[in-house]
C-alpha cells in the first residue's frame, strides 16, 4: 500500500485560498519556525511492521537501513506513528519506576502487534552470514524532542524474570541500559514507551566487526511521532539524559537481568554504580557468598566496576556485594548484597548431532549436522568442544550455525562435541547429546573403561548407581557431573571407588556423568561418560515457563482481545520476542 507524503498543509491551504480569492488582505501565516514531523517522510503507522534498525554490510561497510512493508528505506525518510488510541494511551503499571510513578500517563507501541499503531523492532537478518565476527551491537546515543512536555522520557523494554511478568530494561536513557546485542539473523520486537506526546528523534549507533576483525559502524536517527501528525511550534531540541546515579545515595549493584534472575546460557553482569558526587577512581572488590556458606569469599578475578560470570545451577542463591576501594586501600563504600537466581529452561526441542564419518584421520575436516525435532523458529546455535582430560567444554570460536566443521588433529581422539540452541535472549533451549570423536591414527593410549548406569531412566528423587567398568583394581576414580547446558564438571562428593551412588532430581535431566580413572601415582589413565542422564517427566521449578523458551513481550494497555487470548486481565501480553512478520 502506498503511503502519501504529508506536507505543510496549513501553509499550502493558505496559499491556495489566497490565489483563488485574489485576497488583498493577509491571511494568518504559519509561524516561520513551524515544524512538520512528517514533511518529506513516509508515515509508518496502523499496524505496519517496521524493522527500524536493519543494518546491511556491503563492500566492507555497514549501513543502517529500515525494513518496511514497502521495502528497505533510509531511516531519515520515515516517521513511526503512535496515534492516541484506547490501546496506545495507557497508565504506567508497577515496575516502570524508571519512567515515572505508577499511574503516570504514557503512550506505547507494544511487542505484541497492535493494528492501530506502528510495530517497530530491529533485525540483523539483512546481514549475510560469514561477513562478521562476533555479535552486532545497537547503542543509544541521545534524543531530541519537539512538543509540550518539559521533561519527556522514553524506554524500550521486554518482559523479564523467570515468569516473564517483570519489566526488563533494554534501552533506557540515563541508566546502565543503553545498548543491546544480537546474533546475525536475529529479529527482535520490544515495547516502546513514551511519557509525552510529540516528536522524538532517537539516535542509534550500530557497531560490529568484519570477519577479519576490522571494526565497522554507522549512525542513524529514528523519528517517532506520538499523537497527532500536526505542526509544532519549533524543531526538536536535544534533551539531556538524567544522570544514571541521580537517585542513588550509596554504592549500588545493578544486575543486567531484572532482580538478578538468569537462565542457563545467559551471562551474569553486575555493575557497581557510585552515587552522584562520589569520589571517582580507585578499584573494586567483589565478594560472593554461595549457598550453604556463611562467609563471603573475595573473587580475585573481578576487579573492575563490572562483575561477569556464567550462571550455573550451583550459582543459584549466591549473594554478591562490592566494595569501592581508594588508592590507599581504604574502603570508601560498600553495597548491599545482590542475590543471583539461576534456572534452566525446559528443552523446547530435541537437538541431535550427526557426524559425516565415524572415524577421521588426522588432518581431515569433519562435518557435524544438527537437527531439531520438532523444528522451531530458533536458529541461534553455538558449538562446544572438550578434549580428553579437560574439565570444561570450550566454545568453538564463531560457531553460530546449525552445522559445524572442525579440523581433526591427533589430540582430538576421544574429544566430545555438542551443539546448543539458544533463544534471542541467549537462554539455552536445547543441547545435543555429546558426540565422541574418533581419530584413526591417534597415538594416545587406549582405555577400555566405560560407565554403566543401573537403568536407562530415573524418577525425580530416585537414588541410582553408576559403575566404572574396566578400570584396574587399584585405580582411583573421580566422579563428576556436568549439568545440561553448562561447561564445567562439578565433583560429586568423596566417592572414589568404581561405583557412584547418587540421588537425581529434575535438574539432572540431560546431565553428563564422568568417571576419571587415575593410577596409584594420581596420573590420569582414562575417562568414561554416561553422556545423557534421563529423568522421567522433569518438573520445572515453580514460576518457570514450561511452554516456551522464548521470552515473551510486555503489552501495556487495553488491547482487550490480546489480553483475553493470552492471559486474561493482565497488563502485559506474551509473544515471542523473535517474531517474523
Amino acid at each position: 500500500m502506498h503511503h502519501p507524503v504529508l506536507r505543510r498543509r496549513s501553509a499550502r491551504l493558505a496559499a491556495l485560498l489566497a490565489a483563488f480569492a485574489g485576497a488583498t488582505t493577509l491571511l494568518a501565516p504559519v509561524p516561520a519556525s513551524a515544524f512538520d514531523p512528517a514533511a518529506d517522510r513516509e508515515v509508518m503507522g496502523a499496524g505496519k511492521h517496521v524493522d527500524t534498525i536493519y543494518p546491511e554490510v556491503r563492500d566492507g561497510k555497514l549501513a543502517i537501513r529500515s525494513l518496511t512493508p514497502n521495502g528497505v528505506k533510509e531511516p531519515e525518510n520515515l516517521v513511526l506513528h503512535i496515534p492516541e488510541t484506547d490501546s496506545s494511551h495507557v497508565k504506567l503499571p508497577a515496575g516502570y519506576g524508571f519512567l515515572g510513578p505508577e499511574g503516570t500517563e504514557a503512550w506505547v507501541t507494544t511487542e505484541a502487534q497492535d493494528q492501530s499503531v506502528v510495530w517497530p523492532g530491529w533485525s540483523f537478518e539483512g546481514i549475510q552470514r560469514g561477513l562478521l565476527k562476533g555479535t552486532v551491537k545497537i547503542s543509544y546515543t541521545g534524543f531530541s524532542y519537539a512538543g509540550d512536555a518539559t521533561a519527556p522520557r522514553f524506554a524500550v523494554t521486554q518482559p523479564g524474570g523467570f515468569d516473564h511478568t517483570k519489566v526488563s530494561q533494554l534501552l533506557v536513557p540515563g541508566s546502565v541500559f543503553t545498548s543491546v546485542s544480537g546474533e546475525v539473523g536475529a529479529h527482535t520486537h520490544a515495547t516502546w514507551t513514551f511519557t509525552a506526546k510529540g516528536t522524538y528523534d532517537i539516535g542509534f549507533t550500530v557497531s560490529a566487526s568484519l570477519a577479519d576483525g576490522t571494526p565497522v559502524s554507522d549512525d542513524a536517527t529514528v523519528r517517532f511521532q506520538v499523537g497527532d501528525l500536526a505542526d509544532t511550534p519549533a524543531d526538536p531540541v536535544k534533551q539531556p539524559d538524567p544522570p544514571a546515579a541521580a537517585s542513588l545515595d550509596h554504592l549500588t549493584v545493578v544486575p543486567n537481568k531484572v532482580d538478578g534472575e538468569y537462565f542457563v546460557g545467559q551471562t551474569v553482569t553486575l555493575t557497581a554504580m557510585l552515587p552522584a558526587g562520589a569520589a571517582l577512581g580507585g578499584s573494586y572488590r567483589w565478594y560472593a557468598t554461595k549457598p550453604g556458606r556463611t562467609a563471603p569469599v573475595l573473587d580475585e578475578k573481578q576487579k573492575t566496576a563490572t562483575y561477569a560470570e556464567k550462571p550455573t545451577r550451583a550459582l543459584d542463591g549466591t549473594t554478591v556485594y562490592v566494595e569501592h576501594v581508594g588508592a590507599d586501600g581504604a574502603v570508601l563504600d560498600k553495597s548491599k548484597p545482590q542475590k543471583i537466581s539461576v534456572r534452566a529452561l525446559p528443552p523446547t526441542t530435541t537437538l541431535t548431532v550427526t557426524p559425516d564419518r565415524q572415524t577421521y584421520p588426522a588432518g581431515a575436516t569433519a562435518s557435524f549436522t544438527s537437527v531439531q525435532n520438532p523444528p522451531t523458529a530458533d536458529e541461534h546455535y553455538h558449538w562446544y568442544l572438550r578434549k580428553p582430560g579437560e574439565d570444561s567444554y570450550e566454545w568453538i570460536e564463531e560457531s553460530r550455525l546449525a552445522d559445524q566443521k572442525l579440523l581433526i588433529t591427533a589430540d582430538l581422539d576421544g574429544a566430545e562435541i555438542t551443539a546448543r540452541l539458544f533463544n534471542a535472549d541467549h537462554a539455552i533451549l536445547s543441547e545435543s547429546a555429546p558426540l565422541r570423536i574418533s581419530v584413526s591414527d591417534a597415538t594416545g593410549a587406549a582405555t577400555n573403561v566405560r560407565v554403566t548406569s543401573a537403568k536407562p531412566t530415573y524418577a525425580p528423587g530416585e537414588t541410582t548407581t553408576f559403575t566404572a567398568v574396566g578400570a584396574a583394581p587399584d585405580s582411583v576414580i573421580d566422579w563428576s557431573v556436568r549439568k545440561n547446558g553448562e561447561n564445567e564438571y562439578a565433583a560429586l562428593g568423596d566417592s572414589h571407588g568404581s561405583t557412584l551412588s547418587q540421588k537425581v532430581d529434575a535438574a539432572w535431566h540431560g546431565a553428563e556423568i564422568r568417571a576419571v580413572v587415575r593410577d596409584g601415582s594420581g596420573a590420569q589413565v582414562g575417562e568414561a561418560m554416561v553422556p545423557v542422564v534421563r529423568v522421567e517427566n522433569p518438573v520445572a521449578p515453580r514460576g518457570q515457563d514450561v511452554s516456551s523458551g522464548v521470552p515473551a513481550g510486555l503489552v501495556i494497555g487495553g488491547v482487550a482481545v490480546l489480553v483475553l487470548l493470552i492471559g486474561g486481565g493482565v497488563f502485559f501480553a506474551r509473544l515471542r520476542s523473535k517474531t517474523k512478520a
